[in-house]
This record gives C-alpha cells, structure tokens and sequence, in this order.
C-alpha cells in the first residue's frame, strides 16, 4: 500500500527542511557498516541526515544505538500516534546525540531534541503528531534517528468516519480576503472531545483550544474555526473529532473552498445603537445594542454577541435576507470590555465590525430613584392610528420624587410625547404615553423608548400598513 504524504499524515515539519526518507537513510547506514561492496568498511565517520537547516556534530558515536520500543498504532486518523524510541550507550563515556523523529514515505522531520546518554545506560525517547483525518485505513513508515544510527517501523491509522453534524455545507465559494466560520460539530453532546483544524493539509490552532473555543462549544455543541482565504483557487479544510472515550473510531469534516471573483461576499456590519465606539453604564440595568447586516446575494443567518474579557456570549439573534437589523439587550457588561458581534451568513462566511463597543464606564446605581419598565403595548396598531405604551412605576427612595417620561420612538430616534409623574416614597404607579403612527404603506417594526431621570426601558412594537 503507499504511504500518506505529509498533507496527509502529519503536522509539524519545519518549512524548508529536507531530511532523507528513511529507507535511504538506513540504506547508508549499512553502506557505512559494509562499504559499498558490502564489506565492512571499518569507518567510524558520521554520515548526517540531509537537511539544509541543520548543523553537524562533530561525528557520530559507534557506541550508541537506536531501536523503536512501542508506538500506539494503530490510531484512529486525526488522533495522536505516540512512539516510544530506546537509545543505549554501549560505551565507557558519556556521549550527547540528537535524536529526530522521521514521519512518511518523504521522511518528513517532525521532531528532534538533544539527549545525554550515560555510559552504559539506555534513555527513552517519545514523540507525538496528529495524523491526517484520512477516510480509509492507511499505514506508512515511522523512524527514530541519531548520530549513527536510525530505527523505523511501519504504523497505521484507521479510516476516519464522517461527521455527522458540521457547519456550512461542504462545497464553499467564496470571493479573494473573505472569512469563513467552519463548525465541527458535537458527536456526543455534553461529552468532551478533541477537535484538531486542518488547512490545506497543514495543522492550524491548538487541539486544546481557548476560552472562545470552550465558551461556544458550551452553547452550540460545536467547536469552531475562522480562516481568512487570501489566494485564488480551491483550499481544503478538514476536522478531525477525537471522541474522550478513548475509542480508537475517529470522526472528520471536510470542506472545499473555491475562491474565485464570482463567489460570494463577506457580509457588512454597521453598528447604529448606541452611537459611538463607546457606553457609559450603570449597573444592573440593560443596555440594548443595535446593528444592521448587510449581504448583497442574502443568505444572511445569525449574530453572535460577544463580550470579549470575560470571554462569554451574551447571545444569539437570528437573521435573514439581503439586509436584517439585531439587537440584544443585555445587563451583563463589565468594565473595559467590548461587545463584539459576529455576523454569520448560511455559507459559513463572517464578519465583525471594524470597532467594537467597549464598555468605558460602569457606573453604581443610585440608592434611591424612580424605576421604569414597559407592561405593554396595544402593538400591532393599523398604520395612521394611536400606538399606546403602559408604563409601571416605582420610587425605591425614601423621598416623595416627581419626574417627567420622555417616549422616544424609531430607529432615527424620535422625541413625541412628555408625561410627568410623581410618587411618594416606596410607592407604586403607572403611566401611559402615547403617538399618532404614520400611515406607512408598508408593516413597519421599530422600537419605543421610554426614559426618565434615573431609568428607561424599551420595546419593539409593529405597525400595519
């Protein structure tokens, strides 16, 4: 069977490096024992793995061999492959070798360390690497190498199964500098799992992942990618999904991504509440953010609201068509962080404003003010007729307060009705405001705002052409 290439079985091989596969290397080790000829040639002199990125030790040891002990072949694909390499000294001094580990039919160099081997004595080396998330059964050669000698084996890998839940499909096309969000789904959820990205054949990220990576998984059972493509042409994404049970059966996704002109766009986001890059807050009460997603050809999807620092997500607004707005109102902001949204179309492509709101002030509730909340509206309303807002009060001071409600309305806010109230102290009440809608000759959805001294409080309410 022939072996897996690099793109195909391994990660980590330093770029540039050239190192000899292993058979060859092997093929000049007996060449140094026998001679050409195959007689015993007697030299002691050290013939290095080639590698234009190398130095060269002064010479090899005859003294010192290496054999494999144990790897954990064979490994589900996209799992880790572990082998176990002895090095003895045979000799009378205490000798210092480097060792590499040598991965596929090209012998690509995936490790290499300096070890001390005392006289006499034998040391363990191990080394790890990812495998390919290949979908049938493969095996290829492994070798160990030092000054002098070199061992090897042949490992293997058991096909990957497809996984059953990922995100977006698996054909892609895309436009030049456009960013794609790839999810690999949960095969059991609530369970751990490990999950390792792969782009055009070279690893990307770390299997463990962040604090984003964990916080998304706890939502959405599903880890994530994000992969800007800067050059025309198809690129492959693979995921490999290794189950915590220690099961040998492994799970991938795979994606083909066609940058070319006539692919799809990355949405636009722009940012309209609250203006500016950044909020002022007071504690305990809610703040709601609004921006408005924008794709050309639709397909738009979803928002994921982040609150960056405390690395959690504060939500999720569903979206749709060429042009949708979300909004999140939320209480949970922290000082100095940003409420940072990704803006995620149904292929997968993403996108997030340029700034983000950032929480510049967090300030304290005062001990004693009147409370406002929305108890409801007479929404929908026929275009041209009264929209009515009930109010619910509250003076949580110890004072009698007399204050004035503000009804703001539409996205462009809008100043249209005043009503003063007063309350004594600890008391309850309520209130209603109200405006003549406009006889629009279309269903309009626009929020109402009602704003007080010390609180205010929102809605969305409709409008019927």
């Amino acid at each position: 069977m022939s072996g897996p290439s690099r793109r195909r079985v391994l990660y980590g091989a330093s770029s540039g490096a050239v190192c000899v596969g292993v058979a060859g290397a092997l093929a000049r080790r007996r060449r140094r024992e026998h001679g050409r000829d195959g007689a015993d040639s007697g030299s002691d002199e050290f013939e290095p793995l080639e590698s234009t990125d190398q130095e060269v030790d002064s010479g090899p040891s005859p003294d010192l061999e290496v054999s494999i002990a144990d790897t954990s072949s064979p490994v589900g694909a996209g799992d880790r492959l572990r082998v176990v390499a002895e090095i003895t000294n045979r000799g009378t001094a205490d000798l210092r070798t480097r060792v590499e580990f040598l991965v596929g039919h090209d012998a690509e160099r995936v490790g290499r360390r300096e070890m001390p081997v005392a006289a006499g004595e034998t040391r363990t080396a191990r080394f790890d690497f990812y495998t390919y998330p290949v979908p049938t059964d493969d095996e290829f050669p492994v070798g160990v190498a030092i000054e002098g000698d070199i061992a090897e084996t042949t490992v293997g890998v058991i096909g990957a199964s497809e996984l059953p839940t990922a995100r977006p499909d698996p054909e892609i096309s895309i436009r030049e500098g456009t960013e794609v969000l790839f999810e690999a789904g949960a095969f059991e959820p609530d369970e751990r799992q490990t999950t390792v990205w792969w782009v055009d054949g070279e690893r990307v990220g770390s299997p463990v992942g962040g604090p984003w990576e964990a916080a998304y998984y706890g939502e959405f059972d599903a880890h994530y990618h994000r992969e800007t493509f800067e050059e025309t042409g198809t690129h492959e994404v693979a995921a490999a999904v290794v189950p915590a049970d220690d099961d040998e059966e492994t799970y991938a996704a795979r994606w083909a991504v066609e940058v070319a002109e006539d692919g799809h766009p990355s949405p636009t986001v722009e940012p309209l509440r609250p203006d500016g890059d950044t909020v002022s807050v007071t504690r305990g009460e809610s703040v709601e953010f609004e921006l408005e997603a924008t794709r050309e050809d639709g397909g738009l999807d979803r928002v994921v609201w982040w609150l960056t620092q405390a690395d959690t997500i504060l939500g999720v607004t569903d979206l749709e068509g060429e042009t949708d707005t979300a909004r999140l109102a939320t209480d949970s902001l922290c000082h100095t962080c940003r409420v940072l949204p990704w803006v995620i179309c149904e292929d997968g492509t993403v996108a997030s404003p340029e700034s983000a709101w950032v929480i510049d002030e967090v300030r304290e509730r005062s001990a004693g003010e009147m409370a406002v909340s929305i108890r409801g509206t007479n929404s929908p309303v026929p275009a041209g007729d009264t929209l009515e807002v009930i109010v619910d009060l509250e003076n949580t001071g110890p004072e009698y307060r007399e204050d004035e409600l503000e009804l703001i309305v539409g996205h462009d806010p809008e100043h249209v009705d005043t009503q003063p109230v007063s309350l004594e102290a600890g008391a309850t009440g309520a209130a209603t405001l109200e405006f003549e809608t406009y006889p629009v000759r279309q269903d309009q959805r626009f929020p109402v705002r009602v704003v007080g001294a010390d609180d205010e409080a929102e809605t969305v309410v409709e409008v019927v052409a």
